[in-house]
């Protein structure tokens, strides 16, 4: 439920508790029944709640730690086996986490740990422009193998769409001497565990580098991603979709001399369907006529 059904609603069992003064209190009682009655929103997935009105995340909420919490309703995780290898493999949002397990920033070492990073613009333990990411390390079970982030999206816009305009950022935190290179790659879901691919248009490669150092400013590379992403089938209002962006070794199954790569700056918003377009014109021409019609009297 959407806010402005919900204060509907709010106002149709106010307006039915308009009572003589003598009954006053037995209304009270009523309408505080009704009240609680209602149903209540569940706030549980982030919310689209205006078409064009795009929703943003730039992690900066992250903070210092090596041990950080993700946003409401954004979650994490690393994918470790020692056979058969997980890499370019996506997990499940209900399998996810919502915690870093590292820190990384400015000149990160080429002898860094694997896992899910806290990446800041500068210095790791000071920086306050963060953003999520993940540095591979050995292929066994406790190495980092591929690296996903979730975001769980409920549409609240009180109309159907079947698109999405998306753009975020992709930054390089530390090179990789791999020589298949490392991606971040775009999924959609309507469930959180069977994905469907973005496409080329949502896959950011980085080809492989002549060493594993890091950068003294960091990051040393951003590239920016933006597009339209559709789905198989609209998005009725009140229903939820799953976003993963996957990191990986591009190509293989040796992950080690890995690239530390992040997700950063992300805004999506609704594109409204055709219909939806062609009832606000005619919303629009019909309050345009009354206006005139108004201004003539």
């Amino acid at each position: 439920m959407n806010i402005q059904l919900l204060f509907s609603r709010l106002r149709s069992h106010a307006r039915a508790f308009i009572v003589p003064p003598h009954a006053v209190g037995k209304a009270a009682i009523l309408l505080a029944v009704a009240v609680v009655l209602l149903p209540i929103p569940a706030w549980s997935q982030i919310l689209i709640t205006d078409f064009g009105v795009p929703v943003t995340q730039n992690f900066d909420s992250l903070g210092t730690a090596a041990g950080a919490t993700l946003p409401a309703n954004w979650r994490v995780d690393r994918l470790q086996s020692a056979a058969p290898q997980p890499v370019r493999t996506v997990g499940t949002w209900a399998g996810a986490g919502n915690l870093t397990t590292a820190r990384g920033g400015d000149s990160q070492a080429n002898n860094a740990g694997g896992g899910i990073y806290n990446y800041g613009a500068g210095p790791a333990t000071t920086a306050t422009d963060r953003a999520l990411g993940f540095l591979s390390t050995t292929n066994n079970a406790t190495g980092t193998q591929s690296g996903n982030l979730y975001a769980y999206i409920q549409n609240s816009t009180g109309s159907p769409f079947s698109s999405i305009s998306l753009s975020y950022d992709i930054e390089k935190y530390r090179n990789g001497a791999n020589a298949a290179g490392f991606r971040f790659a775009l999924f959609h879901s309507t469930d959180g565990a069977t994905w469907t691919s973005a496409g080329a248009g949502f896959t950011t490669f980085f080809a492989a580098d002549a060493n594993s150092d890091g950068f003294a400013s960091a990051p040393g590379a951003t590239v920016g991603v933006s597009g339209n992403l559709s789905f198989a089938s609209p998005v009725a209002n009140g229903d939820a979709f799953y976003l993963a962006w996957n990191y990986s070794v591009d190509s293989g199954t040796a992950v080690t001399a890995a690239q530390g790569l992040a997700v950063d700056n992300v805004a999506l918003a609704a594109v409204p369907e055709p219909s939806t377009w062609a009832l606000a014109i005619c919303g629009i021409a019909a309050t345009a006529a009354v206006a005139m019609r108004r201004r003539k009297s």
